[in-house]
This record gives structure tokens, C-alpha cells and sequence, in this order.
């Protein structure tokens, strides 16, 4: 249970439904939201490698597989897109940063072209995302929603942390898939077991 600071008030925290990312039997679903913690195993950190590379592979070539053939479209809401970038460009800014004693910020600021290191790697990554295929969820595939027109997400953004116990990114993500009524979705990260009412695959 978490407490509800505003209302002095104990909230249960449900879990979702979770699946094995490395069943070799899984049913994948024809509809998936992806999230940036499995997305960024396309290009895998060379200096800090995630524990669960090898199954997050294993599952992105099947599922890779699949949406090649027409069986299933793979979502990626542009804020997790946005975030493979975000952390890919980190790759480079931060061991660069550490050389010389600076926060990766403060390294930025004063170096701005250092980030143009990223760029080969971001380039591989977007044409990876292409040929696999990925479709990346534009603000405007949200105005209009499978179940009618929903409130806008900033109207729901609170209520998904405060019941998911999640930061606001995860939460946005989650919000997006729920309007296109969407409820499985593919992660790496643990806080996403924690979305009642979603089907998470993940590694259990």
C-alpha cells in the first residue's frame, strides 16, 4: 500500500497481470506498447550492458518476426522514444564528462558539440526502429481514441501516479496506451509491474 499524502489515506497498490518475456511460448498480442528499457536493446550499451540483454534480444528478434509478417504492430509512445535518445546521447556525454571531473550537464553546456558523437549511433537506431517495423505514437494519434474522445492526459496524469506509484514518465506512457485502449505492453522495468489492469511482459 502507498499513503495518499492529500487525503491522509492508505492506497492499495494492485498488481498487473505479468508474462514471462522469456517464454518461448508466449502469445504475443496484436496490439503492443513498447516501452524505452526493451526499445534501447537494439543498440545495446557497450560499457553498461542490462542484465536482461540477451532475453530482451531473444524477444524483440520473435517479436520482430511477427510484425514483419503483418501479425502483430509494435507502438512506441514518443516519450519513450524521446528517452532511447535521451540515454543514448548519455552513452557519450557522461564517460567524456567524468574525464575531467563535471556533472554530464555542466560537461554539455560548455561542450555542446560533444553530443554530436551520438549521432551515428542515433542514426543506426532510428533505421533499426524502421526495418523492424516500430510506429512511434504522435500526440495526434491521441486526440481520437478506439473507445471515443477521453479526457486529456493531463487530466489523468496525477491519478495514474498516485495509483501506480509510478514517475510521471511511466505514467504518460501507460495513460497513452490506455487511450488507444491498448493493455499490454513490453518493458524491462520493474516499477511497470505495478500497472493494475495492464498485462506486462516482462522478465519474471
Amino acid at each position: 500500500m502507498a499513503r495518499d499524502p492529500g487525503r491522509a489515506l492508505w492506497v492499495i497498490i494492485m498488481p498487473s497481470i505479468l508474462l514471462d518475456i522469456s517464454n518461448p511460448n508466449l502469445n504475443i498480442p496484436e496490439l503492443l506498447v513498447l516501452d524505452a528499457s526493451l526499445i534501447l536493446e537494439l543498440t545495446p550499451n557497450p560499457v553498461r550492458p542490462h542484465p536482461h540483454h540477451t532475453l530482451a534480444v531473444n524477444f524483440l528478434n520473435r517479436l520482430q518476426a511477427a510484425a514483419q509478417q503483418g501479425q502483430v504492430m509494435t507502438l512506441l509512445p514518443r516519450l519513450a522514444f524521446e528517452e532511447c535518445y535521451f540515454k543514448i546521447c548519455l552513452r557519450f556525454l557522461v564517460p567524456d564528462a567524468k574525464r575531467v571531473g563535471m556533472h554530464w550537464h555542466d560537461y554539455y553546456k560548455k561542450n555542446p558539440t560533444a553530443i554530436r558523437a551520438a549521432t551515428s549511433t542515433l542514426t543506426l537506431f532510428y533505421q533499426l526502429l524502421q526495418a523492424f517495423p516500430i510506429e512511434v505514437i504522435e500526440p495526434e494519434d491521441l486526440a481520437v481514441t478506439p473507445k471515443g474522445r477521453e479526457p486529456p492526459l493531463a487530466d489523468r496524469l496525477g491519478d495514474l501516479i498516485n495509483q501506480f506509484a509510478v514517475l510521471p514518465k511511466d505514467a504518460t506512457i501507460l495513460g497513452e496506451a490506455e487511450r488507444l485502449g491498448i493493455y499490454t505492453v513490453a518493458t524491462l522495468d520493474s516499477d511497470w509491474t505495478r500497472a493494475d489492469g495492464f498485462t506486462v511482459i516482462i522478465p519474471v
